[in-house]
């Protein structure tokens, strides 16, 4: 149905935070300078200084950028019609299958870079550990854990594939039932509607 990757950018930005560090350094580098100018440094040793801050300052910014063009450019995000493989991972690639059957509800997030992020709510969530979805996992919520689909490109049309798909899922696993129950038809309609934003 679907198959893509992360947005590199929206993964440094959004889990490595990499912009809030460069902002935060730079930050740094001009308090420090005028600390120096006020104690009556020299020019000379004030540009010195912060040349040497800032070349630490963008190695720092630089690795974690760089962790993150490794990050998404081995995740696989992958939707069929019955399930969600996700394959992340830069030294040990770990793969996680969730079967539409097991997702209750999913929300999005559309960002001001264009990327958005798609959350799942799980049915059942104990075959799913926080540090082997990470960092595709929704932050500080261990129970339930909740995949996240970071950095997806034209979300919008990501998420009626994906509202599509588990609508279909849930009216193939409503069809063979003698006489469906109203709860479960009310709970098939569910994802008729887009998928509502976080």
């Amino acid at each position: 149905v679907w198959q893509g990757r992360p947005n590199a950018r929206a993964v440094a930005t959004r889990v490595f935070h990499a912009r809030t560090i460069a902002l935060y350094f730079v930050a740094l580098v001009a308090v420090h300078m005028v600390y120096r100018l006020m104690d009556g440094a020299v020019m000379a040793d004030i540009l010195l200084d912060t040349a040497w801050q800032a070349a630490l300052s963008a190695v720092a910014v630089g690795m974690l950028t760089f962790l993150a063009r490794l990050y998404a450019r081995g995740s696989i995000i992958t939707m069929t019609n019955k399930r969600l493989v996700m394959r992340s991972g830069v030294a040990l690639p770990m793969i996680v299958n969730i079967p539409w059957s097991n997702v209750k509800k999913a929300g999005l997030r559309v960002c001001n870079d264009g990327t958005g992020d798609i959350l799942l709510t799980p049915v059942d969530d104990r075959r799913l550990f926080y540090f082997m979805l990470w960092p595709y996992v929704r932050p500080w919520h261990f129970r339930p854990v909740q995949p996240l689909l970071r950095g997806i490109e034209q979300p919008p049309a990501v998420a009626r594939r994906l509202a599509k798909v588990i609508a279909e899922e849930r009216e193939t696993d409503i069809r063979p039932a003698p006489a469906p129950s109203p709860s479960s038809a009310t709970g098939s309609s569910d994802y008729e509607q887009p998928i509502p934003a976080l």
